[in-house]
């Protein structure tokens, strides 16, 4: 069976914060979070079309978008697993190659 679709999915990316919250209307603690959406065939081929960094009180998600780049060059990169960022293009790679194979095996290229 063959999984596709969609999922948005949260990474803590450092140490709470304590802040006041405006929904909550309390002293609560705010953590910094990377949220990416992302489309997937399987589990293994991925590919994140959106993401956004926040700081998010941990009680009710509300709180502020932060700068995307300026948090990646803080972060030293984009913390998503490898897998969720290229699984998708790789997968379209490795099917691209194996029919260029099969083909050339086909035609006698190779194999003989």
């Amino acid at each position: 069976m063959i999984l596709i679709g969609q999922q948005e999915r949260v990474l803590i990316v450092g140490p709470t914060e304590a802040h006041h919250c405006l929904r909550c209307q309390t002293e609560t603690e705010f953590a910094p979070q990377l949220r990416y959406k992302m489309a997937r065939i399987d589990l293994l081929f991925g590919f994140t079309y959106q993401r956004r960094y926040e700081l998010a009180c941990t009680r009710c998600e509300h709180g502020w978008v932060l700068d995307t780049e300026a948090m990646d060059q803080q972060l030293g990169g984009v913390p998503i697993p490898w897998r969720h960022r290229f699984g998708l293009p790789l997968m379209l790679v490795v099917v691209a190659g194996l029919a260029a194979l099969g083909w050339l095996w086909r035609h006698g290229y190779i194999g003989r």
